[in-house]
């Protein structure tokens, strides 16, 4: 006796998305593409300095990936003048209470240049109302930093979102 296979059932957290369909539609799908940035106007050798993050209170942020910039003080940029800033960061979501690493780590360790960004290996939630704090060291001992800009990227999704993950 012959029997025709059968099609898997669907994954239960995917929605049906038409054919063809390959692109988010906040209207639609309820979830959009978003950018945190936390910046650090300027970094003298040996420094240490604090920003942060605050998350939206309407929605929560999955972070996936990670880019900065910087430059060095009154230095000029060019397209290829990639600057590797010789920083470390602590970073510290209040709404779990938890710090996401054990010591400060170098910057390129956890972000990348724009062409090159980070990604993470799954993305990192972090709640609608949160903080997300930053503590910058400078090991550097003779450059100072202008301007480093530190960007997530990531999504939003609000509760009740048809979008699931």
């Amino acid at each position: 006796m012959s029997t025709t296979p059968q099609a898997p059932p669907p994954l239960g957290n995917v929605l049906p998305r038409p054919i063809g369909k390959n692109f988010l539609d906040p209207r639609i799908d309820g979830i959009d593409l978003t950018y945190y940035q936390t910046t650090v106007a300027s970094i003298a050798p040996a420094a240490s300095t604090p920003s942060q993050i605050n998350i939206d209170a309407g929605t929560d942020f999955y972070w996936v990936a990670t880019t900065y910039q910087t430059d060095l003080a009154g230095a000029a940029q060019t397209e290829s003048g990639v600057v590797i800033p010789l920083v470390t960061v602590v970073i510290t979501d209040t709404g779990s209470q938890r710090q996401l690493m054990n010591a400060a780590v170098p910057l390129t360790c956890v972000a990348g240049p724009g062409e090159r960004p980070y990604r993470n290996i799954l993305p990192r939630l972090f709640r609608a109302n949160s903080i997300i704090t930053f503590n910058w060291t400078n090991y550097s001992a003779a450059t100072t930093y202008t301007s480093l800009y530190w960007i997530m990227h990531g999504f939003r999704l609000p509760p009740n979102s048809p979008f699931t993950l």
